[in-house]
């Protein structure tokens, strides 16, 4: 994973941008580290799946800072429909403007083209878009022939923990959580505009049952495992998540106890903090 964690500090030229003298600079420099992180961590998810023979979509590319890695030796087209706020889409339309990249400024569902894909990966998206079903749909129609496979994580909403805010939701009322109990200390927290920006752009629809009842060719992925040993190697995951008091006492007891191995073995997919899924025509 060296490669690309050094790809990125070293070769793309935003550095100054991130850290130079800015108002929101801690926002800058921890989003920059989160999207670093997160970009590190999928690339070690998918890598397996990579051929340099192959056509790659990536679905929902954000500042593209994996797309970049990627197109120094793959075949990859990104979607990403963009209009991030403030200095997010000034990070992406850096790394726009410096690297040749095969990026379509839309979402999924509005990518017009003829061409078909060997993989298709998404992290993170499926929460965001206004009709799952159509959303899968239209990966399904752009896979390639039966060889071909779609990756996807995204978050469980039957866990009752939004990782976009840090904060539990009375379980099966995500959306009421937020959007009435908890707005004025997430607002006074956040600020009006980024609330909004969140809260606007989840569906709170991904859950395992949800996605089961579509009647679509879904392989469920047990992720506890994933998720035990992210937190004991990616510093930044640990530190968002260990923001939440009860989440950083929890995981600190299963390990004080040394049940890890158990709960992977014991603990239902249906109730992970996120969902990882495959899917094959």
């Amino acid at each position: 994973m060296n490669s690309i964690k050094n790809f990125i500090e070293n070769n793309l030229n935003i550095k100054n941008f991130v850290f130079k003298e800015n108002k929101n600079f801690n926002d800058i420099k921890n989003y920059y580290e989160n999207a670093k992180a997160d970009s590190i961590y999928c690339y070690s998810k998918i890598c397996d799946f990579l051929r340099k023979d192959k056509k790659i979509l990536e679905v929902g590319g954000g500042i593209h800072l994996l797309t970049s890695f990627l197109n120094k030796e793959f075949n990859i087209t990104s979607v990403e429909p963009g209009g991030f706020t403030g200095y997010t889409d000034e990070l992406r339309n850096q790394i726009l403007s410096e690297n040749k990249l095969n990026v379509h400024t839309t979402t999924l569902e509005n990518f017009d083209t003829d061409e078909k894909f060997d993989f298709i990966f998404s992290m993170n998206v499926l929460e965001h878009t206004k009709d799952i079903k159509v959303h899968l749909q239209s990966c399904l129609g752009l896979l390639k022939d039966k060889n071909s496979l779609i990756y996807i994580q995204c978050p469980n909403y039957t866990f009752p923990f939004e990782s976009h805010f840090y904060k539990w939701f009375i379980p099966f009322l995500p959306k009421f959580t937020f959007k009435y109990l908890r707005k004025k200390s997430l607002i006074k927290q956040l600020g009006k505009e980024k609330y909004n920006n969140i809260l606007n752009y989840l569906n709170f629809n991904c859950t395992y049952f949800k996605l089961k009842r579509l009647n679509l060719p879904l392989t469920f992925i047990h992720p506890l495992k994933d998720i035990f040993d992210r937190l004991d190697s990616d510093s930044e995951f640990k530190k968002r998540l260990f923001s939440n008091n009860l989440i950083k006492i929890s995981y600190n007891l299963i390990k004080f106890l040394k049940i890890k191995s158990l709960l992977i073995a014991i603990f239902p997919k249906f109730l992970c903090p996120y969902l990882i899924i495959t899917l094959k025509k």
